[in-house]
């Protein structure tokens, strides 16, 4: 069982690690609901990781994400195996769980088409239940570059949006 309020953030921050990708915060919620730990949305602990730099939160579309940073992917694999290994493990298992549920409602979609100008526009997309997560459009000089392009997307799509969003989500020191 979880004590004090120090082993909730490590623990919402080894759940952000283990999963590799930004987390919808109810998400994160019925994970940590597993440990008895209660709605982290209205709790301190996610203001508190949040103020500290160590996660962003972002609001998309009435769904409240929260991004790890770089410092919370430090402190989770530093400080990460002060959690007791049989919370360690199942904390991962109910991670990968819930990605794995997030996952099957994705929506992917890749193409491209030749510019009059020259070379190609590739356009790959991501959503969620129907709603776009996100839509990117690249230029490619020629058709293998394009395809490869595609075939990347389509091998971890949830990757790319992680890049993406991380890049664009960062803090400016």
């Amino acid at each position: 069982m979880i004590q004090n309020e120090q082993q909730t953030k490590m623990m919402i921050l080894y759940s952000l690690w283990s999963a590799g990708c930004p987390m919808p915060t109810v998400t994160l919620s019925q994970i940590l609901g597993e440990f008895g730990i209660g709605a982290i949305g209205t709790t301190g602990e996610i203001y508190d990781l949040a103020e500290k730099k160590h996660i962003t939160v972002i609001d998309d579309d009435d769904v409240e994400y929260i991004v790890l940073q770089k410092t919370g992917q430090e402190i989770a694999t530093t400080l990460g195996r002060d959690l007791s290994p049989s919370v360690r493990e199942k904390l991962m298992l109910t991670t990968a769980r819930e990605v794995a549920k997030l996952r099957k409602d994705l929506g992917v979609a890749a193409s491209y088409e030749e510019k009059e100008s020259g070379g190609y526009e590739v356009c790959v997309s991501l959503s969620d239940e129907g709603s776009a997560l996100m839509d990117l459009k690249m230029f490619a000089p020629t058709r293998a570059q394009a395809d490869i392009m595609i075939a990347n997307f389509k091998d971890d799509p949830y990757k790319v949006y992680r890049e993406v969003l991380a890049s664009m989500t960062k803090s400016r020191r």
